[in-house]
Formats: C-alpha cells, sequence, structure tokens
C-alpha cells in the first residue's frame, strides 16, 4: 500500500512539473510575441512621428523656395521648390501607408493631403501669372500661404496624435508587462512549491542536488550566468536533469556571445559601407571635376593659336571680334564647374566659339542651330559640354573636306519625355574603330579626346551609362546624341 501511494504521488509530482514547464513554456512564447507586437508598434510610432518631421520640414522649404523664386527669379530656386514638393508628396505617401486605419490620424492625413494638392495648384498658378507679368499672381502666392499655415496646423494635429497614441500604447505595453511579470512570479512560486514537495517525497541523495539546482537557477536570474549546478548525485536521472540545465545555460551564453558579435559585425559592415559610399561619392566628384579641367586648356590652346594666324594674315578687325567671343568664353570658364549649366548658357557659348571659327574657315564653315525655347531653359548639363564636340566635328570632320561643310546642332523631346540633343557634321566621318575608341572606359587612349572626355562627364553627370551615343560613316559625317532631362 505504501509503494501504491509513493508511485502515485510520484506520478502526481511528475505530471505537475510537466505541466508547469509546458504552461511556462507557452506563456514565454506569448511573452515573447507580445513584447515582438509592442516592438513592431513602437517602431511604427517611430517612423511615423520621423515622416511628420520630414513633411513639416518638406513644407517650410517649399515655402522659402517659392518665395525666393517669386522675389528673385532664381531658375535653381525653382528647382529646389520642386524637389520639396516631391519630397513632401513622399512623406505623405510614407505616412499613409504607417497610420493605416486609424480613424482620427486617417482624417487629418486627408485633410493634410487636400490641402498638400491645393497648394501645388496655388503655387502654380502663382507661377503662371508671375512669368505672364500679370500683378495678380500675389493674391495666389497669399492662398498658398495661408493654405500652407493651415497644412502645418494639421502636421502639428497629426503630430499630437501619433504621440498620444504613443503614450497609450506604453501604457498599455506597462500593464502587460505588470500582468507577465506577475505570472512569472506565481510560475516561479509553484515551482518552488514542488520543489520542496520533491524534497519531503524523495530521499536525502536527491534533494541536496535538487536544492543545489535550485539555488544555481536563482543566481542565473539574478544575472550570474556562469552559474553551474554539480553533478555528483548518485541517481542517475538527477544527473541527467543536471547536466541539461547546465548545458542550457552554457546555450544561454553561447547565444548571446553570439548575438553580441553578430551586432558587432554588422554595425562594422554598416560603417564600412558607408566608407565606401563617401569614397566614391569623392572619387566621382574628382574625376568629374578633373575631365573638366583637362578640357578647357586644350581648347584654350586651339583657340589661341586661331586668334594668332588671323593677326598674321591681317585680318585686326576679325580677331579683335575673336577676342572678344574668347573672353567671353573665359569669364564662362571661370564660372563654378560644380554648377550645372542651363542648355541656353552652352548654346551661347558655343555661338561664341563657332564666331572664332567662322572668322577661321570663312565660307568653307557654316552652322545651324535649331532648338525650341521651351527647352532653353528647362534643360540642364555640365559646362563645357557642347564646344569640345563642336571643335571636334570642325577640327577632324570638316578641314578634312576641301569644300568645308556644316556643323548643326539641335534638340527634340522623345516619347519617355527626355531631351535628345544633337550635334552632326557632313564631313569626312569616323571609322568604326575610331567610334570604339572614343566610347571606351579608356577615355585618355582616344584620339578624339573631346568626345571621350565629354562622354566621360556626361555619364558621371547622369550617373548613368548610355547617355552619350556616337553615330557615324566614313565619307559622310557623324551625328552624337546626348539624352537629357528636364527640370
Amino acid at each position: 500500500m505504501r509503494k501504491r501511494l509513493q508511485i502515485s504521488i510520484s506520478a502526481l509530482i511528475t505530471f505537475s512539473l510537466s505541466f508547469l514547464l509546458i504552461f511556462f513554456s507557452l506563456f514565454s512564447a506569448l511573452s515573447q510575441l507580445n513584447r515582438y507586437e509592442s516592438y513592431l508598434l513602437q517602431n511604427r510610432n517611430t517612423e511615423t512621428l520621423t515622416g511628420i518631421q520630414e513633411l513639416k520640414k518638406a513644407i517650410a522649404e517649399s515655402q522659402v523656395t517659392f518665395n525666393d523664386y517669386l522675389t528673385t527669379e532664381n531658375t535653381y530656386k525653382l528647382i529646389d521648390y520642386h524637389e520639396a514638393m516631391r519630397s513632401g508628396r513622399e512623406s505623405l505617401a510614407t505616412l499613409s501607408y504607417l497610420i493605416g486605419d486609424a480613424e482620427e490620424a486617417a482624417f487629418t492625413l486627408s485633410m493634410l493631403e487636400q490641402s498638400y494638392r491645393s497648394y501645388g495648384r496655388q503655387c502654380e498658378k502663382a507661377f503662371e501669372l508671375f512669368g505672364l507679368g500679370r500683378e495678380d499672381y500675389y493674391q495666389q502666392k497669399q492662398n498658398a500661404d495661408m493654405i500652407a499655415y493651415y497644412m502645418s496646423i494639421y502636421a502639428d494635429e497629426l503630430l499630437s496624435l501619433t504621440i498620444a497614441n504613443n503614450v497609450d500604447s506604453l501604457a498599455e505595453d506597462s500593464r502587460s508587462y505588470s500582468v507577465f511579470l506577475s505570472i512569472n512570479l506565481i510560475v516561479l512560486f509553484l515551482f518552488a512549491l514542488m520543489i520542496i514537495i520533491i524534497l519531503f517525497v524523495f530521499s536525502k541523495n536527491i534533494r541536496r542536488p535538487l536544492g543545489t539546482l535550485a539555488n544555481t537557477a536563482s543566481r542565473i536570474a539574478e544575472g550570474d550566468l556562469d552559474a553551474r549546478a554539480d553533478t555528483d548525485s548518485r541517481d542517475r536521472q538527477v544527473n541527467l536533469l543536471t547536466e541539461t540545465f547546465n548545458d542550457m545555460a552554457d546555450d544561454i551564453i553561447k547565444m548571446m556571445e553570439e548575438m553580441k558579435m553578430k551586432v558587432a559585425a554588422e554595425k562594422l559592415l554598416l560603417e564600412e559601407q558607408k566608407k565606401n559610399l563617401e569614397v566614391e561619392a569623392q572619387l566621382d566628384r574628382a574625376t568629374f571635376l578633373a575631365l573638366q579641367t583637362q578640357t578647357n586648356p586644350h581648347f584654350l590652346f586651339n583657340t589661341l593659336n586661331t586668334i594668332d594666324r588671323t593677326i598674321q594674315l591681317g585680318k585686326t578687325e576679325d580677331a579683335r571680334r575673336m577676342l572678344h567671343s574668347i573672353s567671353a568664353l573665359m569669364r564662362y570658364n571661370l564660372s563654378d564647374g560644380n554648377i550645372p549649366a542651363v542648355l541656353r548658357e552652352e548654346i551661347e557659348v558655343t555661338k561664341e566659339y563657332l564666331s572664332i571659327q567662322k572668322a577661321r574657315f570663312s565660307e568653307r564653315l557654316s552652322y545651324e542651330i535649331g532648338i525650341d525655347d521651351t527647352l532653353l531653359d528647362t534643360v540642364f548639363l555640365p559646362r563645357f559640354t557642347l564646344q569640345p564636340l563642336v571643335e571636334n566635328a570642325i577640327i577632324h570632320g570638316l578641314t578634312g573636306k576641301e569644300e568645308g561643310g556644316c556643323v548643326s546642332i539641335y534638340a527634340k523631346e522623345d516619347a519617355d519625355g527626355n531631351v535628345i540633343l544633337t550635334i552632326e557634321d557632313d564631313g569626312v566621318g569616323m571609322s568604326e574603330e575610331a567610334v570604339d575608341m572614343a566610347m571606351r572606359k579608356s577615355w585618355r587612349s582616344s584620339k578624339h579626346i573631346g568626345i571621350s572626355n565629354t562622354r566621360h562627364r556626361m555619364e558621371l553627370f547622369a550617373k548613368e551609362s548610355g547617355v552619350f551615343t556616337i553615330e557615324s560613316e566614313l565619307g559622310k559625317g557623324t551625328r552624337i546624341n546626348i539624352r537629357l532631362r528636364r527640370a
């Protein structure tokens, strides 16, 4: 009877421990899931706050650049305005995704989106009236400023709602943590109670190692991860349990060390990637400026030789006009090479160069420039892009023809909204080998350094390849196409 009772109590204790262990595992998994969901919510709220701040910044920048353009008529301010508006639209799209179906916040965001679209229309109307020279553009400007004021109010209200939601979320997390902590304490208490029962039911040989095991578990729970239980019990099952517990503690330490190493490695990788990006940007910038610096002396040398020959021929009036043209070219060359040129500026400086060459070649050289006025002020490209290509067309294309020839410059817009700028001559043309050499990455080895240089600069400027193409045939001429984007 005693043996049966002992077996029944043992089975009951084993069943109770198993139940508590399963319950604790499920509860731990539920706790981790709850913490993960809380982390996602907090991260979403943080991203929402960041998006609102970026939106407010974009609205403020659009106002400043909008007013600056109406005051100074500076084209770059107009570009900055459109960039700020684009940034604002991206921020609104991000906020729409983050906020989702939150009723009050979604309504405020909807009002903000409507106001943003209305603000953009008022600004565009003001630009249109300002360009026509009409005084009533100022009324549109005032309307735009008023809408911007309301947008700031809506943004602040959305910010307040997000912060309030974040505070509520933190409060809920605090309550959940308190509940989970209480349950953890209850589970630990039940475990302790079962251990006490086992100490009274089983022999002294079993109670001692289990007591040691419980003490070790408490030390680990308090942060002493190096604590381990002794495996000197005579009971094989107890030793197995102790060894398993020690292995689990070792696995926890290994896992924590692996996580630390992984975090450190990822941090180092991110730092290396950031450094690589910074180095690449600096190399691109240095290469771009070096290429432009190489082009200008090449052009100046040829132009001064032309003026010298003109003076020797006694054409002093032509030489005076050429000196006037080269002074205009040098003023243009002294401008900041980091700032892109408007297409109109490139056309004007190329006309100055063509006037120099026209004085030299007279009837042997003719040229045509056909570009719509709507493109001249809306297309940007690196400074001294056209002049080296026109120079190459004259020196390598037309001087080899006894009767001379014509250089044509024109532009058109393709189906994708890009502007195709073409420089064409009816000269001697280029062989396939010369075209291939000019289009190679090793541009320094090309005979047509003006073409190779300009191609390389255009690829750096556009940050993509394929924007510069050459079509040529011996005896028929050469056509160069450059794909540009409108502002």
